[in-house]
């Protein structure tokens, strides 16, 4: 607590500082002061014809991005709105490095290979995402919606020197758009499409006084169906609602104040939690399917449950930021607080049979405070050095039940050892409280050895503790017994780490620069929280990346367009994943000895021609597993994974986003918009199983449409998915299957990108 106690007596020096700083300044009316946060998107770049205006704050301070010496991949806003999305799962439409690995609203979040599924409740993902400075670390899962949002950075590589904890593959850095002071605004927008699919966003901008400024936004979003359950007619319908509020105050020249508060529910109701798309002809699993309707084939997206799927999550946090100008260096302070509620009903068996029925409850609650001193970008050292402390508190609830084979009838004699089981209920409820604290100082500097030369010299300093503790399972009301019974846990894990980056910048000529750096980052360690055998470590290791990069950023057409490209190569020791134990032996959430992640990513945009906005990116990825790590197969035979691709990973990753504009008159204007992603083939877990496999897919979209020359008003026709071409999320092994007499069966989850959407948006900005 003593680092705590330090950082919020240097949150309340800022603020007293900036009081003083008000009674000895005045603000004058009608100058604007650069505020994070309202800085240029892409496409207004585009539109000014010089990419060079793009500031990205990759660095926790405000740089060109074409002077960041870090593979970036930037989407602005607008092209979050014509391609449609309305997530962070979703940005993997836009930034070819990124993928999801999980189902649907899951948020297991990759970059070029390295994340996915966290099993442990004390462990976070490989992918940081902050949000306006705050980083959401183990809410990330339920992260705010994409909505009024000025750019979104996808950091590719390790990011732990600036970035903290949870950021050992990359970091996805969101920035809302500020409010404004200089007038009224008031912006709507509204998606209606087919199957069910709605989105409405409003966000009304308020002056407050001339440095001053109250900026309100709501969105609500439905989308499109999926995962019919053929048992009710339902179908798998996600629906969102979330507000932000953000309130600027500029009380001088050298002084900002930023406060904000967000709120975002998500609801999932109907339809089936998975689809199975494969499984053994003369199974009871199969019988039961085909019974209710269910025709199981490659493109499946049918289910049969009782009852279905319902899940629900909060999500809401403040924040507050104070920027000081100090005489050339700025201070900021920023203080947040998170909390997500979330709860799940799952009947999991993929059948109408009583066999296996889950509720989860979790309650997350977050308290961060950072505080961090940044320099003015000119002078021989440009540099941002800080202190920062994070705890969180985490309690969950499982509850299991089902019965033990019982409609004889189906099966015949009761096939159990002790026959007096079949027919009788179990069931188990478990608990689990985690608890994670961190403290951190950091630095990092460019070192401006000529005009031309610079070199960059980072560190973070750390400290972690992880608890975790369950006292076991016990049988629920009505059960004869739990299904597996669990012992009680208890562990805790500490480390003191260090992080750091190396490196150095050349401007070749005015418009083109070459990097070079070297990375170790850090993810905390974890506790198996997950086990439910004593002899299963406990305890599991940090991850740790080491990543050396080349790269250059050109800008090209008079400054009108850009081409970044970089060449990575990245080691990762003590992996953090589901793997199996040979010594137990037992599947276990723990670490891979080792694994790499090497490859080449390239992004071309702004404006190549007159009225034409492009942006392109390609990612070319070999990322395979190391010695030493045993996984099992499609037929649970224990195999080495050595040299399989990584899990959700494709070699080939394209992005492409593009629009044209053309007068049709002095005050109007028509437009086309065309996007695409492509996947090559990915595999669903460690071993590669073809049966496992999700085969490479284009999948394209795009929307045609006119707006005034001022872009007030707006009218557009939309297409998602234009082919319907069907491209499953994940797939994995069917659970239950065995206990339904099914050796062999798969299921996948179904995104909302998996099926063609048409609908038409209007926009409207007064």
């Amino acid at each position: 607590m003593r680092a705590f106690n330090v950082l919020l007596g240097s949150s309340l020096l800022t603020i007293a500082s900036l009081a003083q700083a008000q009674t000895t300044e005045t603000f004058r009316a009608g100058e604007s002061v650069q505020v994070p946060g309202d800085e240029v998107a892409p496409e207004t770049a585009a539109e000014e014809a010089d990419v060079g205006t793009i500031i990205v704050t990759a660095n926790r301070r405000e740089e060109r991005l074409q002077d960041v010496p870090v593979a970036v991949t930037l989407v602005g806003g607008e092209q979050l709105t014509r391609q449609n999305i309305n997530a962070v799962e979703d940005l993997a439409r836009a930034a070819p490095a990124l993928s999801n690995a999980g189902p649907p609203g899951f948020g297991a979040l990759s970059i070029r290979g390295i994340g996915g599924l966290s099993f442990s409740r004390s462990s976070e993902g490989s992918v940081g995402v902050v949000v306006d400075g705050v980083s959401l670390a183990n809410t990330s899962t339920n992260p705010p919606l994409l909505f009024d949002v000025s750019r979104v950075e996808v950091l590719e590589g390790p990011q732990g020197t600036l970035f903290g904890r949870n950021s050992s593959a990359g970091v996805i850095n969101i920035t809302t758009n500020a409010p404004d002071p200089s007038g009224v605004e008031v912006i709507a927008h509204a998606d209606i499409g087919t199957r069910n699919n709605y989105i409405g966003r409003g966000v009304v901008n308020l002056p407050i006084a001339a440095n001053a400024a109250l900026r309100v936004t709501g969105s609500y979003s439905q989308d499109p169906q999926v995962q019919r359950n053929l048992f009710d007619g339902s179908f798998s319908r996600r629906e969102a609602k979330a507000a932000r509020a953000r309130f600027l105050w500029e009380p001088s020249y050298s002084a900002s104040v930023n406060l904000s508060a967000d709120y975002t529910d998500s609801d999932v109701e109907g339809g089936a939690p998975w689809a199975v798309y494969a499984s053994s002809p003369t199974s009871l699993l199969t019988a039961r399917l085909a019974a209710c309707g269910v025709e199981i084939r490659p493109d499946n997206q049918e289910g049969c449950v009782d009852p279905s799927i319902v899940s629900s999550a909060t999500s809401y946090g403040f924040s507050g930021q104070i920027d000081l100008d100090i005489g050339g260096p700025t201070l900021t302070s920023i203080t947040a607080l998170r909390r997500v509620r979330s709860g799940t009903d799952q009947d999991a068996d993929s059948t109408t049979a009583n066999r296996f029925f889950q509720t989860v409850d979790d309650s997350i609650n977050n308290f961060s405070q950072e505080l961090r001193v940044s320099s003015s970008n000119t002078g021989l050292a440009e540099y941002v050095a800080g202190l920062y402390y994070f705890k969180s508190n985490l309690d969950a609830l499982t509850v299991q039940s089902g019965q033990v084979l019982a409609d004889l009838p189906l099966i015949g004699a009761c096939p159990l050892p002790a026959p007096a089981l079949c027919g009788l209920t179990l069931g188990q409820s478990r608990p689990v409280s985690t608890s994670t604290e961190s403290y951190a100082a950091f630095a990092q500097a460019t070192i401006n050895v000529s005009d031309r030369l610079r070199f960059i010299l980072g560190g973070r300093i750390g400290r972690e503790d992880v608890r975790a503790a369950s006292p076991g399972s016990t049988a629920v009301p009505g059960a004869l017994a739990p299904f597996a019974p669990s012992a009680a846990i208890s562990g805790r894990a500490t480390d003191t780490y260090f992080s750091y980056r190396v490196g150095a910048q050349y401007d070749v000529t005015p418009d083109v620069m070459a990097f070079a750096t070297y990375t170790r980052g850090y993810k905390g360690p974890a506790i198996n929280d997950t086990a439910t055998n004593p002899a299963t470590p406990l305890l599991v290791k940090p991850e740790i990346p080491k990543s050396a990069e080349v790269g250059f950023k050109a800008t090209l057409a008079n400054g009108r367009a850009a081409l970044n490209a970089t060449a990575f190569y990245t080691k990762v020791d003590d992996f953090q994943a589901q793997f199996f134990d040979p010594s137990i032996p037992a599947f276990i959430f723990g670490n891979a000895p080792e694994l790499t992640s090497k490859g080449v990513s390239a992004q071309l945009f702004g404006r190549l021609a007159r009225g034409l906005t492009t942006n392109v990116g390609v990612t070319y990825l070999d990322a395979e597993y190391g010695p030493g790590y045993s996984i099992a197969d499609f037929r649970n035979v224990v195999v080495s994974a050595e040299g399989q691709q990584l899990v959700a990973s494709s070699k080939w990753n394209v992005t492409a986003s593009a629009e044209y504009t053309t007068a049709l008159s002095g005050a109007l204007d028509a437009f086309i918009q065309a996007d695409m992603v492509y996947r090559s083939k990915s595999f669903s877990n460690a071993a590669n199983d073809p049966i496992l496999a999700t085969e490479g897919a284009a999948i394209f979209g795009g929307r045609f449409g006119v707006r005034t020359s001022d872009k007030k008003f707006g009218v557009s026709v939309f297409a998602r998915n234009i082919f319907d071409t069907f491209r499953a999320s994940t797939r994995f092994a069917t659970p239950i299957a065995a206990q339904q007499l099914d050796p062999l069966s798969f299921s996948q989850f179904v995104g909302p990108e998996s099926n063609r959407v048409i609908g038409l948006s209007l926009d409207a900005r007064f």
